[in-house]
């Protein structure tokens, strides 16, 4: 994906996110939404891709990558033919996730980008990026695929039109699958028998020298706020230090905890630290490579059964030497719908942790009380991660400084009346904060605003110089709270 779609991506998958939590916390029994807007982001590649009647190796590529499946030319043909998506009435069918999106649009508690962000243009957003980006990247594109692309955003905001005069959204599931045999057969399978690995995350560091301990060091100390955080880490370094000595002296090594959980709102650094984690140990000389390797649900569980093993094996191989970063693992463990394959590679992980635990470490991270209940699902999760770092929500001065330094980072400056009016809204928006409470998260998405409310102002007034185009000012600064 290219940023912009990766952006709208995680945002909305984000909303998902905050949509299953509220549905958890009110204790109402549901589907999974972010699994849900998963599969019908699926189902919706699908359909282009065979719209033309052509499975090509470059769009099969591509939802592998981007949405965590593994398809290969047979698969996908037989996916395709048996799925809904060639269904007569696909193109009149919603996606199942929207509902969810257009139930809980307005609903600030539940998602509090509603005040930033109309949700049901978002939702539907994304579903027009991802189509653009996926044709795109694929050499083979047809008119057709256009075409559908077209017919598809115009279901969706036709739903949303219908669902805001009357409160509910029609579906209609035929039972059979009309679309003609010889038409089934006509699908061609251009790709190669035997796909290309597929690894779904991200991979940083590792390919550098390390610094040295005390660089690394300084680079944690300047993070901003963190500060039970860094004596956590700081103790932990210090342990092993005594160990290396003791082992060196002929002396008797305490066991030490090397996986962690970490514990914490969104945006409160966890991914950050981790990083910087995985070249500390390397400096230690615990780690071989000192890189790190971030994946979530997606990029551990496969859609068919006796997949998702494999995927896991592979996702570990590819973190032999560093770090395995798991954010949100906590979804690993919700099997809401009682045919859920993060069972699967929860079993798979706790084996590779202890066949591999001399030269891997590993964070699975997410929201305090749903990794406490990840953890009591598997006895060898209790037995492995004994180790908890817990990472506080900022104070409103903490913040501050974020917003500062990423307008900086970006040559972006506020100007003293937006400076005074931001940290006095910051200390409103910490006071009455919720459990959605973003972080630096947030931060990121103010910025966003502003800088789009800058830009707007900047044209309608035609004053776009130098000066004006790197400050923001309270008119600007006023979009976001």
């Amino acid at each position: 994906m290219d940023t912009e779609t990766q952006n709208t991506f995680h945002t909305v998958m984000s909303i998902a996110g905050r949509i299953d939590k509220s549905l958890m916390k009110e204790q109402i029994d549901h589907e999974n939404v972010q699994e849900l807007l998963r599969i019908d982001l699926r189902n919706f590649l699908v359909f282009l891709t065979v719209a033309d009647h052509i499975v090509a190796k470059d769009e099969i590529r591509y939802i592998n990558k981007s949405l965590g499946y593994n398809f290969d030319a047979n698969t996908m043909k037989r996916f395709a033919t048996e799925s809904e998506v060639m269904r007569d009435t696909f193109l009149n069918d919603p996606p199942k996730s929207m509902r969810y999106f257009l139930k809980y649009a307005n609903d600030i508690d539940t998602i509090p980008e509603a005040k930033y962000y109309n949700i049901k243009k978002l939702y539907i957003m994304l579903y027009q990026e991802l189509g653009e980006d996926f044709l795109s990247n694929c050499r083979h594109v047809d008119v057709t695929e256009v075409n559908q692309l077209t017919r598809y955003r115009f279901m969706l905001e036709s739903k949303a039109k219908a669902y805001d005069k009357s409160g509910t959204m029609s579906i209609r599931r035929p039972d059979s699958i009309p679309f003609k045999r010889k038409e089934k057969e006509h699908i061609e399978a251009n790709t190669e028998k035997e796909p290309e690995t597929t690894f779904i995350g991200s991979i940083s560091g590792g390919d550098k020298t390390i610094d040295d301990l005390d660089s690394l060091l300084k680079q944690l100390d300047g993070l901003i706020g963190l500060q039970s955080v860094k004596t956590e880490v700081k103790n932990l370094i210090n342990l092993l230090k005594i160990i290396e000595l003791r082992t060196k002296n002929g002396l008797k090594a305490p066991s030490v905890a090397k996986h962690f959980v970490f514990t914490g709102n969104p945006g409160t650094g966890k991914t950050t630290v981790a990083r910087l984690l995985s070249e500390i140990f390397c400096a230690l000389g615990i780690l071989s490579k000192g890189h790190i390797v971030e994946v979530d649900r997606s990029g551990l569980v496969a859609g068919y059964m006796g997949q998702t093993a494999i995927k896991v094996k592979e996702v570990i191989d590819q973190a032999i030497g560093g770090v395995l970063f798991i954010d949100e693992a906590y979804s690993l463990s919700n099997d809401t719908n009682g045919n859920d394959f993060g069972k699967e590679a929860i079993d798979t992980l706790v084996k590779a942790m202890e066949d591999n635990r001399d030269n891997l470490i590993v964070i699975v991270a997410g929201y305090p009380d749903l990794m406490e209940q990840f953890i009591d699902s598997n006895p060898g999760l209790k037995s492995r991660f004994q180790k908890t770092i817990a990472f506080p929500d900022y104070d409103a001065n903490e913040l501050f400084k974020i917003f500062e330094n990423s307008c900086n980072s970006n040559d972006y400056h506020l100007d003293d009346d937006a400076k005074t009016y931001v940290h006095s809204k910051l200390e409103e928006y910490v006071a009455n904060k919720d459990a959605n409470f973003g972080n630096a998260r947030d931060i990121r998405n103010f910025i966003d605003v502003a800088i789009s409310a800058q830009a707007n102002r900047l044209l309608e007034n035609n004053t776009p110089d130098a000066d004006a185009l790197t400050t923001l000012t309270v008119e600007d600064v006023q979009s976001i709270f």
